[in-house]
């Protein structure tokens, strides 16, 4: 359920997984991909970045910088509905709600929150959703003080790995990326106190750390 920090539904007995859900719940770049081509463009993968690296296909000239923004209001207003999961994400979600509290921390667009809350019930994923702009550390500061036990966070962007390392010495950071392209363009991901590349290996961490 789309939810805020004032009324958010934390049980403090149990530890609190944050999740981040583009890449890491679902598959972003395998859609964003397959958006682009549809569209007369694509991704060149130089980069861990959107600007630079997206391009016209019929000349290979790179997009524009002011375009960019509304490229991706308009991939999420199209394809955040119909987005896929990773592979072993909604069961492992499942199973680890059984122990844990579950918030999905999701930087999209917020015109387009209630599509991805949507999805997430779709796939019956019902968790608490926090809608969330720029950098998630002052957020997962204040997630972690509505627990007496350990908090976690998953994301696949190394800077938003640092903003919470650098905001909260208590949570414990899991950096996951699974996409095989974007791992060749990965750059170092600093402050991770765990780097994951499947599902399985994010439980592995979890149960042994909880």
């Amino acid at each position: 359920m789309q939810t805020n920090l004032k009324n958010i539904q934390i049980d403090n007995s149990l530890p609190i997984i944050i999740c981040d859900a583009d890449e890491v719940i679902f598959e972003f770049m395998k859609s964003f991909d397959k958006y682009l081509n549809n569209n007369n463009m694509h991704f060149s993968y130089n980069s861990f970045k959107l600007n630079g690296n997206i391009s016209y296909l019929k000349d290979n000239k790179v997009v524009e910088a002011d375009k960019i923004q509304n490229i991706i209001l308009d991939f999420f207003k199209n394809c955040t509905l119909n987005m896929p999961l990773i592979k072993d994400s909604k069961k492992t979600l499942k199973e680890l709600k059984k122990y844990t509290n579950i918030v999905i921390l999701s930087n999209i667009p917020k015109t387009y929150a209630s599509y991805r809350v949507k999805c997430l019930k779709n796939n019956n994923m019902n968790y608490n959703f926090l809608y969330n702009n720029g950098p998630k550390g002052n957020v997962c500061r204040e997630l972690e003080k509505l627990t007496s036990k350990k908090t976690f966070f998953i994301d696949d962007l190394p800077n938003q790995i640092t903003s919470v390392s650098d905001s909260t010495k208590k949570v414990i950071t899991i950096h996951f990326l699974q996409n095989e392209k974007l791992l060749k363009i990965l750059p170092e991901v600093k402050n991770s106190n765990f780097n994951a590349r499947n599902w399985k290996q994010v439980k592995k961490i979890i149960l042994n750390n909880i």
